[in-house]
């Protein structure tokens, strides 16, 4: 009994991947319009920014273990809003375990155009 009580409380603290996944595609939207909107208030010019921006996931893992008792889960993204300059932005995020949430935790200029497109 008290074994299947373990099992029911340790179920109910972890986070199913696809929940996890979703939670970072919602925070990537806000970091993308924020970078827009900002972009666009500093230029004072919405043509600087692309007509469609949009980030490209480079790299998403899940920890198990010890790792992921802090950090469940680690994304690195790429942001291309630039209309004529060739530069985007790579940002870290991190998926705290305890708060159930992401944190970007670095953010770096990086010159170059996305090679996919």
């Amino acid at each position: 009994m008290l074994c299947l009580l373990f099992s029911l409380l340790l179920l109910s603290c972890s986070e199913s991947t696809e929940r996890i996944e979703d939670k970072l595609d919602s925070y990537l939207q806000e970091d993308l319009k924020f970078m827009v909107a900002e972009t666009i208030h500093a230029s004072k010019d919405k043509n600087v920014v692309l007509d469609t921006p949009y980030y490209r996931v480079k790299d998403f893992r899940l920890f198990d273990g010890a790792k992921a008792e802090i950090y469940g889960a680690y994304a690195e993204v790429d942001f291309f809003i630039y209309r004529d300059i060739g530069m985007y932005e790579t940002r870290k995020y991190r998926y705290d375990a305890h708060y159930r949430h992401w944190d970007r935790y670095l953010k770096k200029l990086k010159f170059g155009r996305d090679s996919i497109k």
